[in-house]
């Protein structure tokens, strides 16, 4: 018989969240997916097996520098007036093919430029489906900033900028806590559907956001609207780049930690991006700088040659980090407390119980993820613990007593039983608060230069 008997328990550790990590490009028929499906793509080259066919053409007439091509089927997803990139390959003469901006003319046809005549059409060829040509170019873009990061493409069924973000809410409503954030169509600017969709993500604890490219006509709709972060090309590379998805590598990619400290989204690097010309653009830049709106900037300040994330603002004016780091607090808060909780349940040794142990211990978990949110410079206030009743921690707070401290409030057990005596019975503890500063970046810096004409004597 043995004199010792053990008794063990463990304590298991949370495992890093990841969902701010993950994103989706949105494909409108473009693949060969099923609607509502989604695969994960590592690099460019995952996105060839997951194409739609090219479909097929059944004439191609060339009149006055535009072409009319006949489809053998109704085009899908698409109305009359509705453009499309398109790549139109295997017909003769070969100067029909091509990637063209294609526009749609009726259930059955598309038009396209082309200036000069290729002579009567011997073989009609194929053209490619829905946004497939926008869609690989989003993926290059994407891939372009580095694979740091994987992305998605979730497939909503051939769609147009009206039909697409009613799919997409109900894939969302779905399917919540699947991807953090959206890359939207070009084509969905200014949609009233999709600009409503958006709105019903503007609350601090929606944790939804969409990548969209707009122009310079219609940027002003999307105002305030906190979940979007906006982008204007520099002219004539709507059909060679994507700049929208190369800012969401950029954002999907951040991972803090200790080595790995947050940065700040505005002046990012960008690689192989148009900047936006400078040269009689200022007054233009200026003002969709004032109305949070990114394009491509040069490093050129700074004496650098790279391109960059002009304000990195998203539409209600903080930069993206910042919403980032929020968004890491109210994740991580809440997988915290429940790892406290759920390992309480397991420890015959230190059982968690409803009480002021159980509160001290709660409160103490919160305060090391604020503490760890320092070291990874997702904010720059240091942590505190205060035991208030909610009312004083409140007015506390007002006067400035937590100025850029992060601090952790847990109502003491006693005082939060008697003020919320039908809590207890159902074993709710609503006494916890935080105060938490995210981090701000530098806008604008003015230095003060005194020039002197004389020597001192």
């Amino acid at each position: 018989m043995s004199i010792v008997q053990l008794n063990v328990s463990t304590l298991i550790g949370a495992k890093p969240n990841t969902f701010q990590q993950t994103g989706a490009i949105l494909s409108l028929g473009a693949t060969s997916l099923s609607p509502g499906a989604y695969a994960l793509l590592t690099q460019e080259s995952d996105l060839t097996s997951q194409l739609a066919p090219a479909l097929a053409i059944s004439g191609l007439a060339w009149s006055g520098g535009v072409v009319t091509a006949t489809t053998q089927a109704p085009i899908a997803g698409l109305t009359t007036g509705d453009t499309f990139l398109t790549t139109i390959a295997g017909a003769s003469p070969i100067a029909y093919n091509g990637k063209v901006t294609a526009t749609v003319t009726g259930a059955s046809a598309f038009t396209y430029p082309l200036a000069a005549n290729p002579g009567a059409e011997t073989t009609p060829g194929t053209y490619t489906p829905g946004n497939q040509v926008e869609l690989g170019l989003a993926v290059s873009s994407f891939f372009t900033q580095g694979t740091r990061r994987a992305i998605s493409v979730l497939e909503l069924g051939a769609a147009d900028a009206s039909t697409g973000p009613t799919a997409l809410g109900t894939w969302i409503a779905a399917n919540p806590g699947v991807f953090y954030a959206y890359l939207t169509p070009k084509s969905w600017d200014g949609s009233a559907n999709f600009i409503a969709l958006a709105k019903t993500f503007k609350a601090d604890t929606s944790k939804t956001y969409f990548f969209v490219t707009t122009t310079i006509s219609t940027y002003a709709q999307y105002a305030g609207i906190k979940c979007i972060q906006l982008w204007v090309e520099a002219p004539g590379v709507s059909t060679t780049e994507f700049d929208a998805a190369a800012a969401l590598q950029i954002f999907l990619s951040y991972a803090p930690s200790s080595t790995n400290r947050l940065t700040p989204f505005a002046y990012s690097f960008l690689n192989d991006a148009t900047a936006y010309p400078q040269l009689g653009n200022q007054t233009l830049l200026s003002t969709l700088d004032t109305a949070n709106v990114n394009y491509v900037d040069t490093a050129a300040e700074g004496g650098l040659s790279n391109t960059m994330v002009s304000s990195g603002a998203m539409q209600d004016g903080e930069d993206a980090s910042w919403w980032y780091s929020v968004d890491y607090l109210q994740i991580n808060a809440q997988q915290t407390s429940a790892n406290v909780v759920i390992n309480g349940s397991n420890n015959s040794v230190n059982p968690l119980w409803y009480s002021q142990d159980g509160i001290n211990r709660l409160q103490d978990s919160q305060f090391s993820l604020l503490k760890n949110m320092g070291a990874f410079a997702l904010t720059q206030a240091a942590p505190q613990r205060a035991t208030l009743d909610q009312q004083a921690f409140i007015d506390a707070l007002d006067e400035g007593d937590f100025d850029e401290e992060n601090v952790i409030n847990a109502v003491p057990f006693a005082t939060y039983m008697a003020e919320n005596q039908s809590q207890f019975e159902e074993n709710i503890y609503g006494g916890l608060t935080i105060a938490f500063w995210a981090p701000q970046l530098f806008k604008h810096i003015i230095i003060n230069v005194l020039v002197m004409n004389y020597l001192a004597g």
